[in-house]
């Protein structure tokens, strides 16, 4: 047969069916207890998700001998190259036993003169090829006639070895440096937290405070910010005083409710200079967003900021959709630069987000806003919560168990070490500055990497199967004597009787005398 590249002298072009026997599987009734949890492993292509070894031994079921004997399942022996051939098509493992799957599989049983790992490595080159043979309108599968049709370039059986010997040896190379590359990965990850937690202890600016002595100190600073809230509030009062034509009450200054302070009993101590303090002190709002709903056909309008469009502590505004607001509302929650934004619920429930430099843009139910006061570095408070301590209070804050959220408050009480405003920008700059080149050089190295080390291996998979990753012997039985062996050994069993399998007991139907 011909094949769709070219393959050397010694090897021979074949079909799958020709030289393996093809097998499917069988799901035994599921309403027969008798049928399951017994010693025979079971597998189905869920099973696979994930998998990466070669072999596989179990999956999370087992069948009885009676579950195998009355469904269409099947025990295939160790050797069994497992291909599942629906939902979806192309996972790969030899068995390491005796294993029975079900009929998302179509499992090739080798010869002797087949080399099983020469088989799964086969499979997994030409997983696009299986598609390609597919058929089915709501999922595609392979079916066992297609299956068995698949070429298969068959070379001398020493030959086989060879090439999964050295396929190995590259594979192995290749996981080794992606190991590495892990560790490194791991490494900037321990950095980054080492630098976060000198930079909120004082000790990453350590030497930058003796030589930049502060014109006024952390307390003094919020002492500033404490009165800017008071007067802010006061200011809003007068203006629905007078916006209702009244003039202020008695003693109604004495309303106004002070932020919640830290707990400084509980709370390390701090470089001199600096003081402790909390979101709620800082912040000149804390806000949940708006319940409106996204539209992506929307051109005009502002930008819907959701949980799901921070990637990464990234945004990308060209991908955030529209959404159809009032003048007031998009006045009410429109993001500005310095904000910074948590997510409040699911699974970053806690993670914030600093807003830059937004488009037109509001924010979903789903986030809850920070406005700080503009006497503090944003930067520096967004640096702190990526941090242990921040972290530590927002665990212990968490409500829920299946979907853990935060609320404003939570936010509010956590406390935060705070410097004099000059240090904040020196430390927002220095941890911002490491951040970014860790970034940079993660996105270059690693993700590059990854991708190369990919394509290598489908590189080495393409050489190997024509014939171009190891050099033929001579020496070597040709594979034109090796099919002719198969077909002689496949003859011969096929003379031989099979035993049949016992078809499923159907439930009997009483008869109308019975049940009367």
């Amino acid at each position: 047969m011909s094949g769709e590249w070219q393959i050397p002298g010694s090897w021979e072009w074949t079909k799958l069916g020709d030289v393996t026997r093809v097998v499917g599987g069988g799901t035994p009734r599921s309403n027969e207890p008798d049928y399951w949890n017994g010693d025979i492993p079971w597998l189905t292509p869920a099973d696979l998700s994930g998998y990466r070894a070669k072999t596989i031994s179990h999956g999370d079921r087992s069948i009885s001998a009676t579950g195998l004997d009355r469904s269409a399942a099947r025990l295939l022996p160790a050797g069994t190259v497992l291909f599942s051939s629906r939902a979806p098509i192309g996972y790969v493992a030899i068995a390491a036993n005796p294993i029975a799957t079900n009929q998302g599989f179509k499992s090739f049983v080798p010869p002797a003169e087949v080399c099983s790992s020469f088989l799964y490595y086969y499979l997994r080159s030409a997983k696009a090829l299986a598609i390609q043979s597919a058929s089915g309108t709501t999922f595609k599968e392979l079916s066992k006639r297609r299956a068995a049709a698949l070429p298969f370039p068959l070379p001398p059986l020493p030959e086989q070895h060879r090439i999964v010997a050295r396929i190995e040896s590259l594979f192995a190379s290749l996981d080794d440096g992606i190991a590495a590359l892990r560790r490194a990965e791991a490494n900037l990850e321990r950095y980054r937290a080492s630098v976060l937690k000198a930079a909120v202890e004082g000790r990453l600016t350590e030497q930058w405070r003796t030589e930049n002595p502060a014109g006024e100190t952390a307390e003094e600073l919020l002492g500033r910010v404490l009165a800017e809230r008071r007067k802010r509030w006061e200011d809003d009062q007068l203006a629905k005083f007078a916006a209702k034509g009244q003039r202020p009450t008695r003693n109604w200054k004495e309303k106004y409710k002070e932020p919640t302070k830290p707990d400084l009993g509980r709370l390390p101590r701090l470089p001199g200079g600096w003081c402790w303090s909390t979101v709620d002190q800082l912040a000149s709002a804390i806000q949940y967003g708006h319940t409106a709903s996204a539209d992506p056909s929307r051109q005009d309008g502002p930008r819907f900021l959701r949980i799901t469009d921070i990637q990464q502590g990234r945004v990308r505004w060209q991908t955030v959709p529209g959404c159809a607001v009032t003048e007031a509302e998009a006045e009410k929650y429109r993001l500005n630069r310095g904000d910074i934004v948590f997510a409040r619920t699911g699974a970053t429930t806690g993670k914030s987000y600093l807003i830059k430099d937004p488009p037109e843009a509001i924010f979903a139910s789903y986030l809850i806003r920070v406005e700080l006061s503009d006497l503090v570095s944003s930067r520096y408070v967004s640096v702190f919560f990526q941090s242990g301590p921040y972290w530590e209070q927002i665990e212990r804050g968490k409500r829920g168990i299946g979907q853990p959220n935060v609320n404003a408050r939570v936010l509010a009480h956590v406390a935060l070490p705070m410097p004099p405003v000059g240090e904040q920008a020196e430390i927002a700059g220095r941890f911002l500055s490491v951040e970014d080149a860790l970034q940079q050089g993660s996105d270059r190295s690693l993700e590059s990497c990854f991708s190369a080390a990919s394509a290598l291996r489908q590189s080495i998979l393409k050489r190997a199967f024509e014939g171009r990753l190891v050099p033929q012997d001579p020496d070597d039985e040709p594979a034109s004597i090796l099919l002719e062996r198969i077909r002689a050994e496949r003859e011969a069993e096929g003379k031989k009787p099979r035993k049949r399998k016992r078809r499923p007991l159907k439930p009997q139907r009483k008869r109308k005398s019975q049940v009367a």
